[in-house]
């Protein structure tokens, strides 16, 4: 019986000359902006899951950094799914398939969740205006055509890369002076601590769609690439609708999972026959 073979060693990333024009700025630790290179290469595509970085030495000597800063990198990346690495002779740091993952059944906040798998979670600001609502705004804020909405527009962001594109609306009446605080932060915060109307329940629908040209650009995506959508109307403790959206997903790097419980535990009796004809 024949012993199996080595693994065989995963192909070397080509990245020592885009590293040699890699520069760096004072505004973050130089390990946080190695990160998001790195992560900004496999998005692009000029690395691939499975390809190996050059050794630890070369990789810093063409980056100008110290060794010690690279491997705080390296780590932060290992720990956020974006590499793996082993030790030894054939080890090193091999590209992950990595994609972040949210539960659209929690309220809790999509910046808390993506730090959960990632290094940092931001937001874009697109826009922010007010306008009378369109018929579905309308029905899901329970609202007349002679009221007003606020609308923003952000794309989120982790480990600097867009992965959500939201389109969300707030009752203008509920929510006075809204376009006048920090939008980049998590709205839910707001809406709790500015208003003491935070969400505590919402009803969701998921589709498919395709990326049109804006949607496509703002995630960085090619246009017609198929995308999640998610329709959400999120209620407050009284039952008050609070807001209403439209998120763009970009599933081949957010994983999307919806989390549940059981709501009562008391089984029929064994001997009953179920509604269906099922066990």
């Amino acid at each position: 019986m024949s012993t199996p073979g080595p693994a065989p060693i995963p192909p070397q990333a080509p990245i020592l000359p885009l590293a040699l024009e890699a520069r760096w700025t004072a505004t973050a630790p130089v390990h946080l902006q190695i990160c998001e290179w790195i992560c900004g290469l496999v998005v692009s595509g000029e690395l691939a899951v499975g390809q190996k970085l050059p050794p630890e030495r070369r990789l810093a000597e063409a980056l100008a950094v110290s060794r010690m800063t690279l491997r705080q990198a390296l780590e932060g990346l290992q720990t956020a799914g974006w590499l793996t690495r082993t030790l030894g002779r054939r080890g090193g740091a091999v590209i992950a398939d990595h994609r972040s993952n949210i539960d659209i059944a929690s309220l809790v906040g999509l910046r808390a969740q993506l730090l959960q798998s990632s290094m940092s979670a931001s937001s874009r600001l697109v826009s922010a205006t007010i306008h009378a609502p369109d018929a579905d705004t309308r029905a899901a804020l329970r609202i007349s055509a002679t009221d007003e909405v606020y609308e923003i527009q952000r794309v989120r962001l982790a480990d600097a890369v867009p992965v959500v594109f939201e389109r969300s609306f707030f009752p203008a009446a509920l929510f006075p002076g809204l376009l006048e605080l920090d939008l980049t932060g998590s709205m839910y915060s707001i809406m709790r601590r500015e208003y003491a109307l935070g969400p505590v329940s919402a009803a969701q629908e998921i589709t498919a769609v395709i990326a049109d040209d804006d949607a496509a650009a703002l995630l960085e995506i090619p246009q017609g690439r198929p995308i999640l959508g998610i329709i959400r109307t999120s209620l407050s403790g009284n039952g008050t609708p609070v807001e209403f959206s439209r998120d763009l997903i970009c599933s081949e790097r957010l994983r999307v999972t919806v989390s549940g419980r059981i709501v009562s535990a008391v089984e029929p009796h064994e001997d009953a026959p179920s509604p269906d004809g099922d066990a």
